[in-house]
């Protein structure tokens, strides 16, 4: 399993899954790790590290070391809270949960730079089609 960041709604369930599923590894980015409880150690993955088959982003700023996943192969997205869904649209990381925009900001930009047709989001629909596109531009406008 992959945890892309380290609020509890998004591993608050980690204990239990990893107590039902004994052969199971998480993932996390290394800065985020002390601050998730797990029954058994986590792994640390960052840029350029690949867990099953899929390619890791450091996307910090909502978190110190929050990732995010990109199949390329699928043309799909797993932004965490990096990003949000806006009605058909994308927006950037919610300030209200994001201690560090400007970095969070440089996330979005490094996440415009990769090509994806859907963005899967923490907290919202899913937008499907074009998602690439529609990060950039909301790149381009910070």
């Amino acid at each position: 399993m992959i945890v892309t960041h380290s609020h509890g709604d998004h591993v608050g369930s980690l204990p239990d899954v990893l107590g039902r599923a004994s052969d199971a590894t998480a993932y996390t980015g290394a800065g985020d790790i002390a601050r998730i409880t797990s029954p058994r150690p986590l792994v640390s993955v960052g840029n350029g590290d690949r867990v099953f088959g899929l390619d890791i982003i450091e996307t910090p700023g909502h978190t110190p070391r929050h990732i995010s996943v990109i199949d390329a192969a699928g043309g799909l997205l797993l932004a965490g809270d990096a990003l949000n869904g806006s009605g058909s649209g994308i927006a950037g990381p919610n300030p209200r949960f994001t201690p560090d925009m400007a970095q969070a900001n440089d996330s979005l930009r490094k996440l415009a730079t990769h090509s994806f047709e859907t963005a899967v989001f923490g907290h919202v629909d899913p937008v499907e089609g074009n998602a690439s596109a529609l990060v950039a531009t909301l790149a381009a406008g910070l």
